[in-house]
């Protein structure tokens, strides 16, 4: 799915062994939230574009980290997400569409655990630690299991381009 791919931009890393690192940061302490704007606020208020995104997994015995975004096409670099605030949202191409993707999909999404994950529901539902939320940038954090049951940990900004 389009959507998942955009979030965390790891379905080339699936094969690769997991990561045992691990940083649980509380998202209430990392967000700026810009006078008085509330998380929910800060996402509506933003057409979030990727900007970084790194996975960190053991592979031979060591921490490695892969700049996912440097291995993104680039026709998915310039694709943007725009949350509504009744809870649904848009994952829009923008001007260099892939091929083989809709130009828009649509999803739901809330924030969950006193504004610490963000849930994002399509076809293959996803739930991320939002690490910090401003009104410029946004970084998310998913841990995820290989087909061998190894964690990965992802970690994608996004700046705000609205």
């Amino acid at each position: 799915m389009k959507l998942l791919n955009t979030f965390i931009g790891l379905s080339f890393l699936a094969s690769l062994a997991a990561c045992t690192k691990s940083n649980n940061n509380d998202a209430n302490n990392n967000n700026n939230n810009n006078g008085n704007s509330t998380p929910s606020q800060l996402l509506v208020a933003g057409k979030w574009q990727m900007i970084a995104g790194t996975a960190t997994t053991k592979y031979m015995g060591k921490d490695t980290t892969v700049d996912v975004y440097a291995e993104t096409d680039d026709c998915d670099k310039d694709d943007f997400i725009l949350f509504a605030s009744n809870g649904t949202g848009t994952i829009d191409e923008n001007t260099n569409k892939c091929a083989d993707d809709q130009q828009v999909e649509s999803f739901t999404w809330a924030l969950l655990n006193n504004n610490t994950r963000l849930a994002v529901v399509d076809s293959n539902p996803d739930t991320m630690d939002v690490q910090e939320l401003t009104a410029t940038e946004m970084k998310l954090k998913e841990v995820s299991n290989n087909s061998s049951g190894t964690p990965i940990i992802t970690v994608v900004t996004y700046k705000n381009i609205k």
